[in-house]
């Protein structure tokens, strides 16, 4: 590990190896899970949208992302 930091510290002008240092290294499983949570993110909003769009209008509030993980406020 030791070697391959030198190595990059060495050539890390050299384009090829910038351009990989610069990428996000992420463990297989970590990656694939948070590419399932964007996925079924990306279905809850468009289902959604699709049932908002299909309902008389403001019968389906619109609530935005940041609010929808409140649970309680402190008063």
């Amino acid at each position: 590990m030791n070697y391959n930091q030198k190595l990059k510290e060495k050539f890390q002008f050299h384009p090829q190896i910038r351009r990989i240092a610069q990428h996000r290294h992420l463990p297989k499983s970590i990656y694939c899970q948070i590419k399932e949570q964007r996925i079924m993110r990306e279905a809850r909003r468009r289902k959604e949208l699709n049932r908002r769009k299909h309902s008389k209008p403001g019968s389906v509030p619109l609530v935005p992302e940041r609010k929808k993980h409140i649970v309680a406020v402190v008063k």
